[in-house]
């Protein structure tokens, strides 16, 4: 039988933060899944730590970068719902079971997306990031503000090959796709519920390589017909704050959840208050 669940891991020297992303997957309860790693040829014992580990369908090689990593698992997937998960994120416990019901109560859904808690290496909230629905003007014009731990395909999205990956971009590919699927009208539906944690650490691709996002932003802008005036482009991010603000996605937060501590899975509870909604990399790095 088939697992509901396909999730790709691209790594690259990840072995510190593997095991704690393995163990978010393997903490899933009452949903059947396969976690497909693949490994763009570590030299940190990554693949050593892999040969260890049982119920983990693994490869080991030298590609193209991780959106070519994540469509070849992506090929090799058995699941009715395909997703990726980094090596530095989580989902938190009880998500897949969240998402499985999600999809079976909109039959017609595409996507199924939540919220997401930044953290930093040691689980630490830096921020709890509340969202409004998605919608093509504001991420053309903009950012993608659906982080990638949070969002999970149907299966016909595949097969229909809407999903794969343009490997002509290197950090902002999630972006393209995000906008090829807003633009074809393909249905979205959007958990008021954290459903992953994303981890920052000064590793992250659009922070070591910002000047590329930059450019792979200035050719999504003219991709999808985003607004040529930085006034008008300021102005729409003027209009999603507010939107924003009034769905009370600035209010600050008190999140409690279970961070996944190695790969069996042990957890850290983690309780704060009054968590900050906002969050940009360089006030998360300067507080280190």
């Amino acid at each position: 039988m088939n697992p509901q669940f396909s999730i790709v891991t691209p790594c690259f020297n990840g072995r510190a933060l593997l095991p704690r992303c393995v163990g978010s997957i393997r903490g899933q309860k009452d949903v059947t899944f396969e976690h497909l790693i693949h490994d763009g040829g570590s030299s940190d014992g990554t693949v050593e730590w892999l040969r260890t580990q049982e119920n983990l369908a693994w490869r080991s090689k030298k590609d193209a970068g991780m959106y070519d990593a994540i469509n070849n698992g992506w090929s090799r997937a058995r699941g009715e719902f395909l997703s990726w998960l980094n090596a530095d994120e989580q989902y938190l416990p009880g998500t897949l079971a969240r998402v499985a019901r999600a999809f079976r109560e909109n039959p017609q859904a595409d996507v199924v997306w939540g919220d997401t808690i930044i953290v930093d290496p040691d689980g630490n909230p830096i921020a709890a990031r509340r969202e409004i629905p998605l919608r093509a003007t504001y991420v053309k014009n903009g950012f993608l503000y659906a982080l990638s731990c949070s969002y999970f395909f149907h299966r016909r999205l595949w097969d229909e090959k809407i999903l794969p990956f343009d490997l002509s971009f290197r950090v902002a590919g999630d972006a393209d796709l995000m906008m090829r699927l807003l633009t074809v009208r393909r249905r979205f539906v959007k958990l008021d519920a954290y459903l992953g944690l994303f981890g920052v650490d000064g590793s992250n691709l659009s922070v070591k390589q910002k000047q590329r996002m930059d450019d792979e932003g200035a050719i999504i802008r003219q991709r999808y017909h985003a607004f040529g005036s930085v006034a008008l482009r300021k102005l729409v991010r003027a209009v999603r704050c507010v939107e924003r603000l009034l769905a009370g996605c600035y209010r600050n937060d008190n999140p409690a959840f279970d961070f996944a501590t190695d790969e069996k899975p042990s957890y850290r509870r983690v309780t704060c208050l009054r968590v900050t909604a906002r969050f940009s990399y360089d006030s998360a790095l300067a507080s280190r």
